[in-house]
């Protein structure tokens, strides 16, 4: 018998429009492509589904869009033994065809699984590449059980670090949190489908929202602001609920989520991404309910963002998303492309960037001209040429910022 998720998802297919092809889903590792996989069976009628990885047999059984080996020369069909440089290398290699599988795309989502070779090294470098290509680039990043212990889980921060540099956005999601979702009691398989659905919806509910037309609207130009704003890393949290009480339900399990540790991250958040997903049937009252729910949990100086979408096979039920920020650069202008002749922010996708976008950065402290108080008149300390007095950071020209 299926389960709930299971005929959810199999719903989503009916009458979802197509994707006009310039969003795609990829999976870069075992992990993230067994995450994508399972979206990519529900998702028929959804965005490209994107597999990559260097072990061509588990690629081989993968029903997704496109299915990329890389690294053949260096890991020869194999997997990468555990070890990040080499999958590092094996994307490296293969970094060309990475930019013409994402030419021509606005939009690309990332799932991987961090802690071991291919997704931990891989993922970085399929970033950049989606980056060069002109993609925004939003990342779903799992982390290790602590009982995997401590070696996968410096090799996952050392991974998650590189990713952060590299994509628009990242969500970091302990494996942990998404198996506590499921609950203790689950068996192994529900834990890990459940987990793989928990990270399908968050993908899903963005990809939603930004191709479908809802009571109120997010677009890229949306999108993109909360990512050059939100310094890069967010948290992300999923709630569903049906019949009466629907939209108390979904926003209830948002905001007590595993993913949220307790509620800490949204308390703090200086920004949140609202998603709202519901049938025809969902009333303004219920999504009054879910934003005042919302707003509740957060900072009165937050600032939230929120869109609907509206899925006829979504009927007497609700889902919401949240994806909050610490950060909040509010005193970055927008960019020459993101203004019509009125000023006013623009409605279509972004242009394509073509490099890494530059990181924000704050003017330099004044502390050039700093003096020797009581001891100015002291000979000064000369070692090797260099005035010991001085202090260190300008001795070596360091920029400190404020």
């Amino acid at each position: 018998m299926a389960t709930v998720n299971e005929q959810r998802l199999s719903r989503l297919n009916a009458d979802t429009p197509s994707s006009p092809g310039r969003i795609a889903v990829v999976g870069v590792g075992g992990g993230g492509c067994n995450a994508v996989g399972s979206m990519a069976l529900e998702w028929q009628s959804g965005p490209s589904v994107i597999a990559v990885n260097t072990d061509s047999q588990a690629l081989g059984g993968m029903e997704v869009t496109t299915r990329l080996q890389i690294g053949e020369k260096i890991t020869r069909g194999l997997g990468t033994g555990g070890d990040p440089k080499v999958g590092r290398l094996a994307a490296e290699d293969d970094f060309q065809t990475l930019c013409g599988l994402f030419a021509g795309l606005d939009l690309v989502f990332i799932v991987t699984a961090l802690g071991g070779g291919t997704g931990t090294g891989a993922a970085p470098v399929v970033a950049r590449a989606a980056q060069e290509s002109g993609a925004l680039t939003i990342a779903f990043a799992t982390l290790p059980f602590a009982f995997e212990g401590e070696r996968r889980m410096s090799q996952a921060r050392q991974g998650l670090a590189e990713l952060r540099d590299q994509a628009d956005v990242v969500m970091a999601v302990p494996n942990q949190s998404l198996f506590s979702a499921a609950g203790r009691n689950a068996t192994a398989e529900i834990a890990f489908k459940q987990a793989d659905y928990m990270l399908g919806m968050g993908v899903f509910a963005i990809w939603k929202l930004l191709m479908h037309r809802g009571l109120v609207n997010v677009d890229f130009a949306t999108l993109r602001m909360v990512a050059r704003r939100s310094g890069g890393m967010t948290v992300f949290s999923y709630g569903e609920g049906r019949g009466a009480g629907k939209a108390a339900d979904a926003v209830q399990a948002a905001l007590n989520s595993p993913l949220l540790e307790n509620g800490q991250p949204l308390s703090e958040a200086e920004s949140v991404l609202i998603s709202v997903l519901g049938g025809a049937d969902m009333t303004m009252q219920e999504i009054e309910s879910v934003m005042n729910a919302v707003q509740g949990a957060l900072r009165k100086d937050a600032h939230v963002l929120m869109g609907t979408a509206i899925d006829p096979h979504w009927q007497d039920t609700i889902s919401v998303t949240l994806v909050a920020s610490q950060y909040w650069r509010a005193d970055e202008a927008p960019k020459q492309d993101e203004a019509d002749e009125d000023g006013e922010t623009a409605k279509s996708a972004p242009a394509p960037r073509g490099k890494r976008r530059a990181k924000a950065t704050q003017p330099q402290l004044g502390l050039d001209s700093i003096g020797k108080g009581m001891f100015k008149d002291v000979e000064p300390t000369v070692v090797d040429g260099e005035d010991m007095d001085l202090p260190t950071f300008i001795r070596r020209g360091v920029t400190i910022e404020k």
